[in-house]
């Protein structure tokens, strides 16, 4: 055999491989994302007329057990899954129906195919009412298929814009995945967060600060993150900086990159002002003395992308000899644009591609005794990087070469410069 026969050889069995996979997560009941995982792959390597023969032919072979087996309803569900991969979604839906008026009490994969195949279909009210049918039972793998079918409803209502729609479904798949301590609650938690993200978002558009409110402090209820102290810091803003500033100082305590110190500095100064005008001294003095602190903390450790320039001197990408391997080299300047001496400036450079990002440089610069004063330029600094032919990034269409930075180590680094590499 030729090595392209070989080749042709192996993909053939890797195609029935992935066919049985997908069968067999289906047909016994498995979360139907598992089924689509498998299916997503044959899609890769299944394109031509013969690999839709073989489908074919087990679509045949299939009919005729069913003909011999007329009782057997999970030879049913396997020629609803075979259909689905030949997108003939009318055989399929037959299938499954034949499915279910066959299964025994207790069987749920046949129920659960049609249902998967009626959201595929954008039949959303059918495909609820197939699954309503399932009796609630303590049957872990059924509540997980459950919590899947709802995860996969909120997704594709998230897709259509229909947030307030989509994390009703997202709850349910959280309460089904909860019940039995599945570690899929926490994809159903995101669900949720987005969702009411985004409803505060629209709310806040249409100046409904008190709706948008909400939304945040039910997403809180699932999870407390930063991001929904911070948002719900602006939103208290002008209705009542007490609790904005209770939200400030959570978002500080976690997270102080993601903060505009602007902000932060206007509410305390609201409650300055405010307790200032009610005579309460003690209060006045405290709210004083955190403005002070918030604004030394700010001159210390916060910058801004106006604050720090990476001027790149040199930034070449070499192969080598046998072009199995690439090295990045980069000859950069650090260039302090701000109205204050850097003591401590951390600088790290990362390769972003295909939606990843690989840390290829970190380093500490500067000290108190030795800074890099105000509106000045460093010496240049170098670095390389090397990759090989086995890495992912050898492979990738686009790789960009960004560079993020920070006064303080445990706070988020901003990105300051970015430039796409010129490979090949």
């Amino acid at each position: 055999m030729s090595k392209i026969e070989i080749l042709e050889y192996l993909r053939t069995i890797l195609i029935a491989l992935l066919v049985a996979l997908f069968l067999a997560a289906v047909a016994t009941g498995c979360s139907k994302i598992v089924a689509e995982h498998h299916a997503r792959m044959l899609a890769r390597i299944s394109n031509t007329t013969k690999d839709n023969e073989m489908i074919a032919y087990l679509i045949t072979k299939y009919t005729e057990q069913a003909q011999k087996n007329p009782g057997d309803y999970s030879i049913h569900v396997r020629l609803g899954n075979l259909y689905e991969l030949m997108f003939d979604y009318k055989h399929a839906e037959e299938q499954y129906k034949t499915a279910i008026d066959k299964s025994p009490y207790g069987v749920y994969s046949s129920y659960l195919g049609l249902a998967n195949l009626y959201l595929k279909t954008g039949k959303y009210n059918k495909a609820l009412r197939i699954v309503k049918r399932l009796k609630n039972t303590d049957h872990k793998p059924l509540l997980i298929a459950k919590g899947d079918f709802y995860m996969n409803l909120g997704d594709l209502l998230w897709q259509k814009n229909k947030y307030h729609d989509a994390v009703k479904q997202y709850k349910i798949a959280f309460f089904y995945y909860k019940k039995v301590d599945s570690n899929k609650k926490d994809s159903a938690v995101v669900g949720i967060l987005d969702c009411y993200n985004k409803i505060a978002d629209e709310d806040f558009k249409h100046h409904s600060v008190l709706k948008a409110i909400e939304s945040l402090e039910t997403a809180l209820l699932y999870k407390e993150t930063p991001i929904m102290y911070y948002k719900l810091a602006i939103l208290y803003k002008d209705v009542d900086p007490l609790i904005a500033n209770k939200y400030m100082e959570k978002t500080y305590a976690l997270d102080p990159g993601i903060i505009n110190f602007d902000i932060y500095e206007e509410i305390l100064i609201k409650l300055v002002k405010q307790y200032y005008s009610e005579g309460k001294d003690v209060e006045t003095d405290l709210y004083k003395h955190k403005l002070k602190s918030i604004k030394t903390f700010q001159k210390r450790y916060v910058i801004s992308e106006k604050d720090v320039t990476i001027n790149i001197e040199k930034l070449e990408v070499k192969n080598n000899l046998f072009k199995t391997k690439q090295t990045v080299k980069v000859k950069f300047k650090i260039e302090n644009t701000s109205k204050h001496d850097f003591n401590t400036l951390f600088v790290i450079a990362k390769l972003r591609y295909d939606n990843k990002s690989k840390e290829i440089f970190n380093h500490k610069f500067y000290t108190k005794k030795s800074p890099l004063k105000s509106r000045s330029e460093s010496p240049s600094y170098t670095f390389k990087y090397t990759y090989s032919d086995k890495d992912e990034i050898y492979t990738a269409e686009k790789v960009n070469l960004d560079f993020y930075a920070g006064k303080k180590e445990n706070m988020r680094k901003i990105p300051v410069y970015s430039v796409e590499l010129q490979r090949f």
